[in-house]
């Protein structure tokens, strides 16, 4: 049994409890942290709705969370949010702490690329520590990314790469809330924007430029652009900070980011994310185009949630994390399965192998 310890108590922690509780036998939470006023004291059973972890108490700091644990646990969970001014103390503090750290902000999925400075310091930490860290979730870390890549083996002279994402945000969290822009009017999303307080979704440059790197593409310039949606009717956000949407605000935004060589478009991605984006007639899905000696199209539809999606990733990323070589890890270059229960099948000995029928039993943990 490895323990492990939360960070964050909303949304996607609530979701990545879940996800632990169904399919994660070998992993333990024995401890949470959240500084919301309204959580710290209570129980993730009376928080997160969690039966399996329902008598972990919420802490407001990691020094309180340590304080009240026998032993130290093997990594903590990281999930409060994105923006790198506001994580880095959060994150040293876990490495300093002798943790292994998997972050679901989507600043932390390549940070060498646009934050060397704060990756540089964490890569060293992390090794002082000898311990690892590494940002995984959905996107990046693996609708942008690690399942075009994995696409991407059937194939080769890869020349292009075109990737498609619509999907519901009803109900994420304030940490995302934030730096995407619901619920402002146009000319304060678009001042938001010049401002550079607006930036959607965090991750696309960095997954461009890994595609780029894995399939030997050269490129030397990434476009990002946003185009944002309003609606003349009540928008549900499904968030209660954010609440009811009323006409003129934003609902919905598409945005693109543009890998280029000279002129040349090679690698591009669209993400559109709208609360109930079926009432503007968008249709959930993902959709991957590869060109090449053998062209590749996928289609997964409904398109694959953002937060269980997240939850999901970041669950099987902790073991192969905690097992990494110590310092500050790029997540595609983990095992892309984590394990979810120490199971391994075998042959039956007791029945009789033959053609068609290959008997096998699973010893028990």
């Amino acid at each position: 049994m490895t323990d492990i310890i939360l960070q964050g108590c909303g949304a996607l922690g609530s979701r990545l409890l879940r996800v632990l509780e169904n399919d994660y036998r070998a992993l333990n939470v024995v401890g949470a942290i959240d500084n919301a006023p309204e959580k710290s004291g209570k129980t993730l059973g009376a928080i997160c709705g969690t039966t399996r972890f329902a008598d972990v108490t919420i802490t407001p700091d990691l020094a309180s969370c340590l304080a009240g644990l026998l032993e130290k646990p093997a990594a903590l969970i990281h999930m409060t949010e994105s923006k790198p001014g506001r994580i880095e103390s959060q994150l040293s503090e876990a490495l300093q702490a002798g943790l292994n750290v998997i972050s679901a902000a989507e600043s932390m999925f390549y940070p060498w690329l646009r934050f060397g400075d704060m990756a540089e310091r964490l890569d060293k930490l992390a090794r002082s520590q000898n311990v690892s860290i590494t940002g995984m979730g959905i996107n990046p870390g693996f609708s942008y990314d690690s399942l075009p890549l994995l696409l991407a083996r059937a194939t080769s002279n890869v020349t292009a790469v075109r990737i498609n994402r619509t999907i519901d945000v009803t109900g994420t969290g304030p940490g995302d809330i934030e730096h995407v822009g619901y619920g402002l009017t146009p000319e304060q999303f678009n001042a938001g924007v010049e401002r550079g307080d607006i930036v959607g979704h965090m991750g696309a440059p960095e997954s461009l430029a890994l595609i780029a790197d894995y399939l030997d593409m050269e490129i030397d310039l990434v476009k990002e652009r946003w185009d944002l949606e309003t609606a003349d009717f009540d928008v549900d956000s499904g968030d209660p900070t954010l609440g009811i949407l009323p006409p003129g605000r934003v609902v919905g935004i598409r945005q693109y980011a543009e890998a280029y060589r000279g002129e040349a478009l090679v690698l591009r991605t669209c993400l559109s994310m709208y609360y109930q984006p079926e009432r503007f007639g968008l249709k959930e899905a993902d959709t991957i185009e590869i060109d090449g000696a053998m062209p590749v199209r996928m289609t997964i539809e409904p398109a694959l949630e953002s937060l269980f999606g997240a939850a999901n990733v970041l669950a099987s990323t902790i073991i192969p994390a905690i097992e990494a070589t110590p310092g500050l890890r790029n997540g595609l270059a983990l095992p892309i399965v984590g394990p979810r229960a120490p199971r391994c099948h075998v042959i039956d000995r007791n029945r009789t192998l033959k053609p068609g029928y290959v008997p096998l039993f699973s010893p028990k943990d």
